[in-house]
């Protein structure tokens, strides 16, 4: 069997199901962006099956989009015409950016009329995302894989934390990944700015994708001394430096369904906080502390209480469930919606 991936993106995740995938006899292609009608064509013969991931890079290019979002339609309805099956694996059920949502209330509802399968990573995800776009054709759970391995593990705490400048003795809550407005780190900065001890750190890391959120960051760290601010890519064997150093993952998020940061976390026996929205009650279980997110002190609550729990216990937890997702039976989850959806069309 022969799939093609599409939109690559440099999150781990496809290369790691790639991997499990190829264990169960598929083969697969990655595909940066939106295949061309010539390579429709020309690999008919060759590629069963279209497997999209993130929807919004297909159709989404500045001022192009509307161009953009034509092609899209334009190549989905050939793919179909050719006899292409199609799988979306819905990451999100709405992007996180709020601009254009009818356009992408659009998109999704074609891709749900379009798709021979639909894939979601938990069932709060499966229902939340049928709520919001029914569709009669199957729509299969399989989750996130552990990300262990992935880093480098060779960084002891001593170690890391004093290649990060900090002290062995204070209480250290790590954010990890892209920095961006749904991640509720605004949030989280003023809440541990009101809340921490004075011994505490925030290490707050990743990518910007958000520039006046991480204006605003930079003013709370420059105004408090415990928040530590790293903007930019983190180099793989930085990232274990961030994990070995930190006592937990705070994932304040106000707006989620999956995170490959949580799954990173837990994948190394980091306890997690994050709120009680999408996939995370189901993900993080005994590994953390899940709070309120319609509550106003369930954060400052839940970074309390991380302090007090039995973190070793925690990442007993995180660890097993890492073990338990690993990417062989996702892999062959994955090969056995294929197969379904090879055998017809919905």
């Amino acid at each position: 069997m022969k799939v093609a991936f599409l939109p690559v993106y440099a999150n781990p995740y496809q290369r790691l199901l790639a991997g499990g995938l190829a264990r169960q006899g598929v083969e697969v292609t990655m595909l940066p962006g939106l295949p061309s009608a010539g390579w429709l064509r020309a690999n008919r013969a060759t590629t069963d099956l279209l497997h999209f991931h993130w929807l919004y890079g297909l159709y989404m290019a500045r001022w192009r989009t509307p161009l953009q979002v034509a092609a899209f339609l334009r190549q989905l309805r050939l793919a179909r015409a050719l006899g292409y099956r199609l799988v979306w694996t819905a990451h999100n059920v709405l992007p996180h950016r709020d601009a254009l949502r009818p356009l992408h209330v659009l998109i999704r509802r074609q891709m749900m009329a379009e798709a021979d399968a639909v894939i979601v990573h938990c069932q709060a995800g499966r229902r939340e995302l049928l709520a919001r776009f029914p569709r009669r054709g199957p729509t299969a759970v399989i989750p996130i894989g552990s990300y262990a391995g992935l880093y480098p593990g060779t960084a002891d705490r001593p170690t890391a934390r004093a290649r990060l400048g900090l002290d062995g003795a204070a209480f250290v809550t790590l954010t990890l990944g892209n920095i961006a407005a749904y991640k509720g780190l605004e949030r989280f900065a003023a809440v541990f700015r009101a809340t921490a001890a004075p011994t505490d750190v925030a290490l707050i890391a990743g990518r910007d994708r958000d520039a006046g959120v991480v204006r605003r960051l930079r003013r709370a760290a420059a105004a408090d001394g415990r928040i530590r601010l790293h903007v930019g890519y983190v180099p793989d064997d930085e990232v274990q430096l961030y994990l070995a150093a930190a006592d937990a993952l705070v994932a304040p998020f106000e707006r989620i369904l999956t995170s490959s940061s949580v799954m990173v976390a837990l994948s190394y026996g980091l306890p997690v906080v994050a709120p009680d929205l999408g996939c995370m009650p189901e993900l993080i279980g005994a590994a953390g502390l899940v709070y309120p997110s319609g509550d106003p002190d369930g954060l400052a609550r839940a970074l309390a209480g991380i302090k007090r729990a039995d973190r070793g216990q925690m990442s007993a937890a995180a660890l097993t469930i890492a073990d338990r997702l690993n990417w062989d039976d996702i892999g062959q989850q994955t090969a056995e919606v294929y197969r379904a959806a090879l055998g017809g069309a919905t």
